[in-house]
């Protein structure tokens, strides 16, 4: 094989692990619930921040799944893996502070 073709695609493997490995990265947020799409998606929102999170197969729940609707606050794990929506890893139902 000539030089330049193995070049070219030992290039291409190594570019596209490096951008995948930083794709994948695990990350928190946490804010109020201002749109769920029960079983689909949800919208987390915080100041200056919108994150639409997908519910995958593997999502794992803190507190009871149920009570995810609007105005609840939750902390999200997620991830990008080229979903159209990050995919969310954990999500943990907070405590309402108004409930002693």
């Amino acid at each position: 094989m000539p030089a330049f073709p193995t070049t070219l695609v030992v290039a291409f493997v190594v570019l596209s692990a490096l951008a995948d490995r930083g794709a994948s990265t695990q990350r928190v947020a946490t804010g109020t619930v201002a749109e769920v799409h029960v079983g689909d998606w949800m919208l987390v929102a915080n100041e200056g921040m919108r994150l639409p999170v997908a519910f995958g197969v593997t999502t794992a729940y803190e507190g009871d799944p149920a009570a995810i609707h609007p105005g609840v606050r939750v902390t999200v794990w997620y991830r990008g893996v080229g979903e159209r929506r990050l995919v969310a890893d954990k999500v943990r139902v907070l405590p309402d502070p108004a409930r002693p």
